[in-house]
């Protein structure tokens, strides 16, 4: 690797270039602005330079950001940081946004995952791909089709309360999908791998009260509560996507029931439920929320920042 002119952060099986903006992201998540995250960020590396520091070990570098970072007063964002830093160092974390179709899951999935820099991020729609090539159309007609006009091939009658139908229709559809979910949950956590999991058909009613209860699972619905605002975000992807907009506002109406029931089942589970207006913002409560329960679930483990320190 020639990286004269770098400085080289060192882990246990590899070398990469110091980041400021990796660094920077990291800060971001522990709740620092963006522009005292890459000003600190600066700061480090500068500091580095001057003490002519070519290689160094990744758990030093943290070590000296948590330092640094108590010493500029920013004591809870150190706390936060070097929390982060533990637990994805040291132990898979699974998050999962759900959502009903256009509240944005994906947009505050990959917003997320860049921010504690978790690699993988893993669409429900993606899954229900690979679920289709093992499960034929006999055998579960409703995962053919969307989660929205599933309800077309149900074989009961449901004519006499249409919202029934379309529930019953969505909840067979995304009940075949939450198959394959699982098991992409639980590889990721026998292999130790974090990941982001988002979509439509993430419904807490439907997954197995095991997942639910798992420290290392954090589930997070997301909604948009106001009517226009949520037709107008499909208008919005439209300009930047090939997914069909006209499709979407076709079924609108039994969008907006899938998106009541998502929201009515997360809270019946005790899923924090937060309503995507501005982006920034949501991703800040996702944030908290998901520190709050890495919290937990140290102190659970009796484990002090000296502890934590030892860890990185």
């Amino acid at each position: 690797m020639d990286l004269q002119n770098d400085i080289v952060v060192r882990g246990k099986s590899y070398e990469m270039p110091f980041s400021k903006g990796i660094l920077a992201r990291s800060l971001m998540a522990a709740g620092l602005k963006p522009s005292i995250a890459y000003r600190i960020a600066w700061d480090i590396y500068e500091m580095l330079k001057k003490e002519n520091i070519k290689v160094i070990d990744k758990a030093e570098l943290r070590r000296r950001v948590y330092y640094y970072l108590i010493s500029k007063n920013y004591d809870e964002v150190a706390k936060k940081y070097l929390l982060w830093r533990m637990v994805l160092g040291r132990r898979p974390i699974v998050i999962l946004i759900g959502g009903a179709s256009g509240v944005g899951t994906s947009t505050i999935a990959f917003e997320i995952a860049s921010r504690l820099g978790i690699s993988s991020v893993i669409g429900t729609d993606s899954i229900r791909e690979v679920m289709r090539k093992v499960i034929s159309r006999d055998l579960i007609p409703t995962l053919y089709e969307s989660s929205y006009t599933a309800w077309k091939v149900l074989k009961d009658n449901y004519e006499e309360d249409n919202k029934t139908k379309y529930i019953k229709g969505f909840e067979r559809h995304s009940e075949a999908v939450l198959t394959g979910v699982e098991g992409v949950i639980n590889r990721c956590l026998l292999e130790g791998q974090s990941v982001i999991i988002e979509g439509t058909h993430l419904v807490p009613t439907l997954l197995k009260d095991n997942y639910l209860e798992n420290p290392h699972i954090i589930f997070i619905m997301l909604t948009i509560y106001d009517e226009k605002l949520h037709k107008m975000r499909f208008y919005a992807r439209g300009r930047v996507s090939s997914r069909p907009t006209e499709r979407y506002l076709r079924y609108f109406k039994i969008i907006r029931i899938i998106n009541e029931y998502m929201v009515e089942t997360a809270k019946k589970k005790g899923v924090p439920v937060i309503e995507n207006i501005k982006i920034s913002e949501t991703v800040d409560k996702c944030l908290n929320i998901i520190t709050e329960r890495l919290k937990n679930m140290i102190e659970l483990e009796g484990l002090s920042e000296e502890d934590m320190l030892e860890s990185v």
